[in-house]
């Protein structure tokens, strides 16, 4: 008898847990739903922008000009954006730097590996291969200045990634935009 209550009590509770996963993957579902971005995602994007009913009217009052005779800002803004992503693609190269290995300033004894690469400007002054070495030195610099309990969590890193794009680009006087962390490993 007691055998039978605990094969029960175990289906219940296999239930309830069956139930409560699904309830949270719905409200997950949900709430992801909500928060995606008012871009057309999920619908269908075959058809390029221009294609769409709402861009072909854009483009009449585009060329018609509106009742105060200027043009449709929207579709000048699209056009934009296309350009300023072309000429950010132009004008930058992805240069990996040397892997960093380093102490830590404390706790003694613990190790920090860096790999990373630089956002460096096609037609800097000096060759990328230097640059990315003056880089990997400015970074183990500042690495040996870091304490274990400033990159704890997301906002550590989110501020050791800051730190490091201020510093290398101060130190590189604009060359260098940015710093991409591939793989970051304390021991």
């Amino acid at each position: 008898m007691a055998a039978s209550e605990g094969k029960s009590g175990l289906m219940a509770m296999a239930i309830v847990v069956l139930l409560l996963s699904l309830m949270g993957a719905g409200t997950g579902f949900a709430v992801g739903v909500l928060l995606q971005p008012s871009k057309d995602i999920g619908k269908d994007t075959a058809k390029p922008a221009s294609t769409t009913p709402a861009a072909e009217t854009g483009k009449q009052a585009h060329s018609e000009g509106t009742a105060e005779g200027k043009p449709d800002a929207p579709a000048e803004d699209a056009g934009a954006e296309d350009a300023r992503e072309e000429t950010f693609d132009a004008d930058v190269k992805i240069i990996p730097i040397p892997p960093v290995l380093t102490t830590l300033a404390a706790p003694q004894g613990k190790w920090i590996r860096l790999e990373a690469s630089i956002l460096a400007k096609s037609g800097g002054q000096r060759s990328p291969e230097l640059l990315a070495e003056q880089t990997g030195e400015q970074v183990l610099a500042y690495l040996r200045t870091v304490r274990l309990d400033q990159l704890e969590g997301p906002s550590g890193l989110l501020t050791l990634r800051d730190d490091l794009n201020e510093t290398v680009r101060s130190l590189s006087q604009g060359e260098v935009r940015a710093i991409l962390i591939h793989g970051l490993l304390v021991e």
